[in-house]
């Protein structure tokens, strides 16, 4: 099995985004919106988005 190219999104689990650019990909919302709170926490500009994937496909 290939990977995707790094241009192509997700179709499956959650998205975190960071100013619009995808930065990550997990199997269960719990984590995407750990790891989001996470980087808001880094960042308190940032805007961090979550999602999921089947959404936006």
């Amino acid at each position: 099995m290939q990977n995707a190219p790094a241009h192509t999104a997700p179709h499956d689990g959650f998205i975190v985004e960071v100013g619009g650019q995808f930065v990550s990909e997990f199997v269960s919302l719990t984590a995407a919106l750990k790891a989001g709170l996470e980087l808001k926490h880094r960042d308190a500009k940032a805007q961090v988005k979550v999602y999921d994937a089947k959404d936006r496909a």
